[in-house]
């Protein structure tokens, strides 16, 4: 998740990440992500009250000059996918244009992309 956030942000630090991992002992813990599909009607688009949240090619991508951190997204998301950064802007998952950062630097494998509903990191 490191690499996410080099990617996105230039430094190591797994506060920035984009995906969270959820651990919910002894369930497997669960990666937050979304993706067009995956959440009925997308409740965080119609949300955002400055419309910076949008679907773009299957991507549910958040503009964070546009962002308020009002975080109505926040409260909107079912799978708690969206959160706020150091400076009060929303960010989140969004599979790097489709060639998530995070799988190939996954030392222990357990991040995959599959096609379908569901699908990503």
């Amino acid at each position: 998740m490191s690499a996410c956030a080099l990617v996105k942000i230039g430094v190591v630090r797994l506060a920035d990440a984009r995906i969270t991992i959820q651990r919910r002992w002894p369930e497997v813990p669960g990666i937050r992500v979304c993706r067009f599909g995956d959440c009925a009607g997308q409740p965080c688009i119609p949300a955002c009250p400055v419309e910076a949240i949008t679907n773009r090619d299957g991507y549910v991508l958040i503009d964070r000059d546009a962002c308020t951190g009002c975080g109505a997204c926040l409260e909107a998301c079912p799978y708690q996918a969206i959160r706020l950064d150091d400076g009060e802007r929303a960010f989140k998952c969004d599979f790097c244009g489709g060639q998530p950062a995070c799988v190939p630097e996954c030392v222990t494998l357990a991040l995959t992309v599959r096609a379908g509903k569901g699908a990503g990191p």
